[in-house]
């Protein structure tokens, strides 16, 4: 078996092993979670914190459990 059909080979059994992937040319591959704010404000619920969305995307938690005191 020569170099070449030994990569072709090689190739074959690559896209074989990785052919559940379905990305068309031109989308943009990652990871989105649809779910996610309702579950980070759940667990903020959970921990006894308030969660504040900031413009860029981003959560701030913040404990106001003990944020009064009375005298």
């Amino acid at each position: 078996m020569n170099r070449s059909s030994k990569l072709a080979d090689m190739i074959e059994q690559i896209s074989k092993a990785f052919k559940s992937a379905n990305i068309g040319q031109g989308q943009k591959v990652g990871y989105r979670e649809d779910s996610s704010e309702e579950r980070l404000q759940a667990t903020a619920e959970h921990e006894g914190v308030k969660l504040y969305r900031n413009p860029d995307g981003s959560h701030l938690a913040v404990d106001e459990s003990h944020s009064s005191y009375e005298d």
